[in-house]
């Protein structure tokens, strides 16, 4: 069983990698680096120089019908390695379907449920496959973070089970008022971070549109979506700030208390780098930050809402 937690560890540390990764070639623009897939510009490495693709490239190598930008290596390896790190975290989920069935004496749907996680993350890929063909919209681009956010669901609710059948669970304690405010919590981030993923796909287009890309521009062409995700920002922590008091005048068993605060650290990462994003014009570096953080607490605050409900087991 030890081996097998150790593969579920490693799939999601893989999982907020490429979602990272992911993050990184937004923040750079660089979702169209690779033109085609699962090939990168027709070659399974891909060109490091213009003079490695034919003359008429751009005509080759149109997406949707449109033209693509002149060739970018460093794009192009950005949008690459994001692709290489998605091939090795379905390896790693391919490694776990085949380890859960020599711990089936432990829990006999184990295979099952890493049979679902496998499918899922051959239907990201082919998600991933439609945000190039589709030239990258918006609306894709959102069921992409969504199938990414379930993925690692899945994977923290497979560990928090496994260590279930262990009796190793952080949180021995359960508390529903904790778990209804955490519940809540855990649906708010997850909104937060697919509304923050349709404002970056606006302003990725305002930016490619319009020569326009100063801060008030920006702030002036965005719609009703982006004052929600800026507003509601302030609706999480304060129920952040509720819980930790709760916990603090409950005495709570240290576990739940240093997941919160992890959470709740990670979520003001996230409204700082959101500050910066709004104030000084989106800049490139302060978005994959951005998104990381927010996804980085919408996990931890799962986690907490799996270990404040008791045993999966039941």
């Amino acid at each position: 069983m030890k081996a097998f937690q150790r593969l579920i560890f490693f799939s999601i540390l893989g999982t907020y990698l490429v979602i990272l990764a992911g993050a990184v070639v937004r923040g750079t623009g660089s979702g169209l680096g690779c033109p085609d897939w699962p090939h990168c510009f027709g070659q399974w490495i891909p060109p490091m120089d213009i003079s490695e693709l034919p003359a008429n490239y751009k005509e080759v190598y149109k997406i949707a019908g449109k033209t693509i930008a002149d060739f970018d290596p460093f794009k192009t390896w950005t949008e690459y390695i994001n692709r290489l790190l998605g091939v090795i975290l379905g390896i790693l989920i391919v490694a776990l379907f085949g380890a859960s069935f020599k711990v089936r004496n432990y829990e006999r749907n184990l295979p099952w449920f890493c049979g679902g996680l496998l499918f899922l993350i051959l239907v990201q890929g082919g998600v991933g496959a439609l945000v190039v063909s589709t030239h990258l919209k918006p609306f894709i681009i959102t069921i992409h973070m969504f199938l990414a956010l379930v993925l690692l669901f899945g994977l923290l609710y497979l560990r928090k089970y496994c260590e279930d059948l262990q009796n190793t669970a952080i949180v021995q304690k359960i508390d529903r008022r904790a778990l209804f405010i955490t519940r809540i919590l855990v649906a708010a981030t997850f909104v937060q971070v697919l509304l923050g993923t349709q404002v970056r796909q606006q302003v990725d287009h305002f930016m490619r549109d319009t020569m326009e890309a100063s801060a008030d521009t920006i702030m002036n062409f965005l719609g009703p979506t982006f004052y929600v995700h800026r507003t509601f920002s302030l609706v999480i922590i304060g129920l952040f700030i509720y819980l930790l008091a709760y916990f603090q005048r409950q005495r709570f068993q240290r576990g739940a208390f240093f997941l919160t605060l992890m959470a709740f650290f990670c979520v003001l990462g996230n409204v700082f780098t959101g500050i910066a994003l709004n104030y000084f014009g989106f800049p490139a570096n302060a978005q994959p930050p951005h998104l990381f953080f927010g996804v980085m607490s919408l996990g931890l605050l799962y986690s907490l809402s799996l270990n404040l409900r008791g045993t999966l087991l039941d």
